[in-house]
């Protein structure tokens, strides 16, 4: 085989005018790797897909080459769900079918958490008429005796996509878990992408102050989880060292004055494991001491606080 076989790219593009590149985001997704779909669903590339299908309202505004990619795809899909290229296809199928026009049976049953609820996030929560879905084209899927129940509560499902004012809604709340991670890995990797870096502070701004909302007996309990990951990630991410805005500054200072005894605060007053666990999320790593941290760190926060901050700041 030779270069003129193979189905190079004809020219540059951006997600700043993936609506006119609809088919080259469609395919970015098909070639994605598996155990990064997750992640790039939760950064700007799953965004701008969401906005693109949303804007699409039916198959007039596709080009023939859009189509044609469509019907690849559902060929594909008609050998069934169970295939691993499955949630590729469907991202990419996503691009292609207005809201109201694409319904996928049991998703449930065949595909994972975290896309079901991208699913239902843009196709089952009323923004088309039901009664207008059709089954996915050309797909095969077996019909199971009894479908899995449906979270039908549109107050909850519309939930999912704004940051929970408490920790309790947030470890339950796949879309945010991910989003966490997703940003926070971005930006480990490009700490210069300025709207990554937005994104992420505002997203901290959230999650601190859920924090300092939650009562603090339930903390460690609420850590046990995937809570747990998603925080060090953040912590490891870098974003401490971006400018503060006013908001963050303050919250950062309050923080401060609560451990600190000379201010009236400590580790034996209440609130306190909050006030630390907010810290860390604004202290670059090197930047903040406890004294007698084996005392005054909890022990399922002591390992990784011992880590990140138990060391010195690399000199630059």
């Amino acid at each position: 085989m030779n270069l003129r076989d193979v189905d190079l790219p004809l020219e540059a593009w951006s997600l700043q005018n993936a609506q006119a590149r609809r088919e080259a985001l469609a395919r970015f997704w098909l070639y994605a790797p598996t155990d990064l779909l997750e992640t790039l669903w939760s950064s700007p590339v799953g965004n701008t897909t969401t906005e693109l299908v949303r804007l699409l309202k039916d198959d007039s505004q596709l080009n023939a080459s859009e189509i044609a990619l469509r019907n690849q795809i559902n060929e594909a899909l008609s050998h069934g769900l169970q295939q691993p290229l499955s949630p590729q296809l469907l991202i990419a199928n996503f691009l292609f079918s207005p809201i109201g026009r694409l319904k996928i049976q049991n998703p449930e049953q065949y595909l994972p958490a975290w896309f079901v609820l991208i699913y239902k996030g843009l196709y089952e929560q009323g923004e088309g008429d039901k009664q207008n879905y059709v089954p996915l084209e050309a797909s095969n899927v077996q019909q199971v005796a009894s479908d899995v129940p449906i979270q039908n509560n549109q107050n909850q499902q519309q939930d999912l996509n704004q940051f929970p004012s408490n920790l309790e809604e947030l470890v339950v709340n796949r879309i945010q878990l991910n989003r966490m991670l997703g940003l926070s890995n971005l930006h480990y990797i490009d700490p210069d992408d300025q709207e990554i870096s937005e994104e992420l502070i505002a997203l901290r701004c959230s999650f601190a102050n859920a924090i300092k909302a939650c009562p603090e007996e339930k903390l460690e309990s609420l850590w046990a989880g995937e809570l747990n990951d998603r925080y060090w990630s953040m912590v490891r991410s870098g974003i401490q060292k971006q400018a503060l805005s006013s908001v963050d500054e303050a919250m950062k200072q309050e923080v401060v004055l609560k451990l600190s005894p000379a201010q009236g605060g400590g580790f034996d007053k209440p609130g306190s494991i909050n006030a630390l666990l907010i810290a860390m999320l604004y202290f670059e790593p090197g930047t903040m001491t406890v004294n007698d941290p084996e005392s005054n760190v909890p022990s399922w926060l002591l390992e990784n606080f011992r880590e990140i901050f138990m060391q010195t700041l690399p000199s630059s």
